[in-house]
């Protein structure tokens, strides 16, 4: 990005900071997302099975959308369902830090 003075001779360059990725949040803002969530990572994951509401958020994001997407891909999870699927995914946010 560079910005062009009034004297054209003289161009300001900003560069951006370089960004790290620290990792990545997921939220739930409805039961339904929350009780998606848990059968997929029950039904799709290859980690273990049993995991509960409250287990649920010690999981990684990634994780927890790669079964997302699982569920989303098979037969099992109805058009509504798929909607939630997409809501959820959507809401994750990439948390990362500015690196000077």
């Amino acid at each position: 990005m560079s910005i062009i003075s009034n004297d054209m001779n003289n161009v300001v360059q900003f560069k951006p900071k370089p960004r790290v990725i620290k990792g990545y949040r997921m939220s739930f803002y409805e039961e339904i997302e929350i009780n998606l969530a848990v059968i997929c990572v029950n039904t799709f994951g290859f980690d273990e099975i049993g995991y509960t509401r409250k287990t649920l958020k010690q999981l990684d994001p990634l994780y927890i959308k790669r079964c997302l997407i699982e569920g989303y891909n098979s037969d099992l999870i109805s058009k509504n369902g798929r909607d939630v699927i997409n809501k959820i995914i959507d809401s994750i946010e990439e948390i990362a830090i500015a690196v000077n």
